[in-house]
């Protein structure tokens, strides 16, 4: 029988990452977006190329098994959820609670026909995505045993970390392909083992890792902080892709430093086993520098509204560092650097450097930092870094 999955969200890392992996190792995609016309363009063409680039080569797919389900509705998206037993959400935090309302539906059936176990992908860097899944469904299904039952011995929420970027594809690639994604050759998708009933899929690049939970601050905090930042401080230096900043040894120690001082909160708070830890560190620092991807730090930086926000890339590595007595020096930089960022075709940078100019850092550090009285040493640690910035830049 053929394997089967289900890719809720249907964009860079939907379509290319997880779907372009799965489809390699020779599972069939049913694929639901959203974008009602685009996913009609996409059924037309039938197929599309993805463009994987590692450092030295680059080699290409062609994903042709796959079926676009009916996005004018979510009738079809249900329906698929009652028979598939895997399903990738490849989508951002404002879709979880009517994925979850769909997931309702799809659960009350299988319980009702007694369908053998699902497991739910969430290819999400939302952190605490597991735990909302769980609790809202098991809210919306509080009324109904069987379903609560189903819900508690059959479905496996898991969280995955996605290693692997994704990108816009060049406008050279685009014209062959309007539904072409461009992705990194490298990298590695983690699911998270322990609530994943059954056995783990076997698809390339992908395996088992414990503490997904945990996993998931680990990599927003230390892989996205140190991405994003490379993006802010590049941005400041006039440079436009992440790989302009390779050779600028000025970023790369700040971005290190960064690296390092989330790192050991980290470790702090989770502790990880010491080999689990170094090859995390070994896989971030010495990852290869990938001069062929040309991404952009309008992609990178995008919305930095969020990326700025209290439990975010910055601010909560930042203060995990506080807990753990660890000086937040170059994330305090990080954080400084991302209040002077502006990308005209952003309106969160817009809305952010005006806020700044109008009312000043440290208002614009409670307001989108959400930092308190009570975390004053942190809030003049960015004020500092701030006003440095400013002279340097």
């Amino acid at each position: 029988m053929k394997k089967e999955l289900l890719v809720i969200g249907a964009g860079n890392i939907g379509r290319g990452v997880i779907g372009g992996l799965f489809f390699e190792s020779g599972y069939h995609l049913y694929i639901y977006d959203i974008m009602e016309e685009r996913m009609k363009q996409l059924k037309e063409q039938g197929t599309y190329l993805i463009e994987r680039v590692g450092a030295n080569n680059k080699r290409r797919v062609l994903v042709d098994d796959f079926d676009v389900l009916d996005c004018s509705d979510t009738v079809d998206l249900i329906e698929h959820m009652k028979k598939v037993d895997l399903i990738a959400c490849c989508v951002y935090e404002g879709a979880f609670q009517s994925i979850c309302q769909n997931l309702k539906e799809a659960i009350e059936y299988r319980a009702e026909q007694e369908a053998a176990p699902l497991n739910i992908l969430l290819c999400v860097n939302a952190l605490g995505a597991p735990d909302y899944f769980e609790t809202e469904l098991a809210k919306l299904l509080q009324n109904n045993p069987a379903a609560s039952r189903y819900l508690k011995e059959k479905i496996g929420i898991c969280q995955v970390m996605v290693g692997m970027a994704a990108m816009p594809s060049s406008e050279e690639l685009i014209a062959e392909d309007a539904f072409a994604v461009t992705t990194k050759l490298d990298g590695h998708i983690g699911i998270d083992e322990e609530p994943f009933k059954g056995e783990l899929p076997q698809v390339k690049q992908t395996g088992g890792v414990q503490k997904g939970k945990a996993q998931i601050y680990r990599k927003v905090y230390t892989g996205n902080m140190k991405h994003c930042m490379l993006a802010f401080l590049g941005k400041a230096k006039g440079y436009t892709y992440i790989r302009d900043t390779y050779d600028d040894g000025w970023i790369e120690d700040c971005v290190l430093g960064a690296f390092f001082e989330a790192d050991a909160a980290i470790q702090a708070e989770y502790q990880f086993d010491e080999t689990d830890h170094q090859e995390w560190i070994d896989f971030i620092v010495e990852a290869p520098k990938n001069r062929n991807l040309k991404d952009a730090f309008t992609r990178v930086a995008a919305d930095p509204k969020t990326k700025l926000s209290r439990d975010n890339r910055f601010v909560g590595p930042a203060l995990l560092c506080m807990k753990h007595h660890i000086l937040p020096f170059y994330l305090a930089k990080g954080i400084a650097y991302g209040f002077l960022y502006r990308d005209e075709s952003d309106i969160a940078s817009i809305e952010i450097t005006n806020y700044v100019k109008e009312h000043g850092i440290e208002k614009a550090i409670e307001v989108y930092c959400g930092l308190t009285e009570n975390e004053w040493e942190l809030k003049q640690l960015i004020m500092a870094q701030y006003k440095e910035a400013e002279k340097i830049r």
